[in-house]
């Protein structure tokens, strides 16, 4: 495999033989490692909120229908 620079891109090159492009820039490498974990990270916590949500608004319905019911008895 043979790297040829790509003119005009630091750190990136091409591969003489697959023609992919290959990204030697190590830092910007990390980088992006890092803010996927990240987003990877905060989308894991918004489905969880969202779970939490969800489970909370069926507690509050089988509340209202027991406070309901209750009422019903007492008339």
């Amino acid at each position: 495999m043979t790297l040829i620079p790509i003119e005009g891109r630091d750190g990136y090159f091409r591969d003489s033989k697959t023609k992919a492009i290959v990204n030697r820039n190590h830092n910007e490498y990390n980088t992006y490692i890092t803010n996927r974990q990240k987003l990877s990270s905060d989308k894991e916590r918004i489905d969880k909120l969202e779970n939490e949500v969800s489970q909370m608004k069926g507690d509050l319905g089988e509340i209202r229908m027991l406070l309901q019911h209750l009422v019903q008895q007492h008339k």
